[in-house]
C-alpha cells in the first residue's frame, strides 16, 4: 500500500514469497486463521507448532514445569533461563529454536541452553550447512551454520549445542 495505495491479497504456498513479498502474513489451517503478523512475528514468534512447523526448519522442545524449574528432556535450561521466557503456565509449553540460532559448544564454551548429544548426518547446502544431532531420549535437532563456521566433526561424533534465550520462543501450553 506504500506505492499503490492499494492493498493486494495474495495467496502462495511459497513460504519464501510470502516472506519478500508481505508486510503481513496470514496462515490458514483447515480453513480458519492460525495466525497474522508480520513476516518477522511469524517467523520468530510463532502461536503455534503448526505455524512454526510452517514457517521452515525448526527444533520443537516441549517443556514442563518441576519442582526444581523447567524440565525440558535432554536440554540443560536454568529456572532463571524459564523465567526470562515466560514460562508461568503450570503445565509448560512448547520452545521454538531455529536451526540457525544454534551454535557448537566446546568444553569451555556454554549458553544458556545446553544440548548434549550424537551427530547423526552433515548436509551441505551451498552457503550453509545443516547438522542433524541425536540427543539420549531420540529427541533430534537440527542446527545450520554458514559454510566457513563449519565445526571439524563427522557423524558419530558427541557433539554440545547450546543457543541464548533471546534467540527462541515460547509457545505456551493451554
Amino acid at each position: 500500500p506504500d506505492r499503490t495505495g492499494k492493498t493486494f491479497v495474495y495467496i502462495t504456498h511459497s513460504l519464501e514469497e510470502a516472506m519478500v513479498m508481505s508486510d503481513r502474513i496470514a496462515i490458514m489451517r483447515a480453513g480458519r486463521f492460525e495466525q497474522i503478523a508480520s513476516p518477522d512475528d511469524i517467523y520468530a514468534r510463532p502461536k503455534s507448532r503448526f505455524v512454526a512447523e510452517f514457517m521452515g526448519d525448526v527444533n520443537l522442545i516441549d517443556l514442563r514445569l518441576g519442582a526444581d524449574g523447567i524440565v525440558a528432556g535432554q536440554v540443560a535450561l536454568s529456572h532463571e533461563a524459564g523465567a526470562r521466557l515466560g514460562a508461568q503456565n503450570a503445565e509448560g509449553g512448547t520452545l521454538v529454536v531455529r536451526p540457525e540460532s544454534m551454535r557448537f559448544l566446546d568444553a569451555n564454551t556454554t549458553a544458556e541452553a545446553v544440548a548434549e548429544g550424537v551427530l547423526h548426518a552433515e548436509y551441505g547446502l551451498g552457503s550453509r550447512s545443516q547438522y542433524e544431532i541425536d540427543l539420549p531420549d531420540g529427541t533430534r535437532l537440527t542446527a545450520e551454520v554458514l559454510r566457513e563456521n563449519r565445526p571439524a566433526i563427522t557423524p558419530g561424533s558427541p557433539v554440545r549445542v547450546g543457543w541464548d534465550i533471546a534467540q527462541c520462543h515460547l509457545i505456551e501450553a493451554h
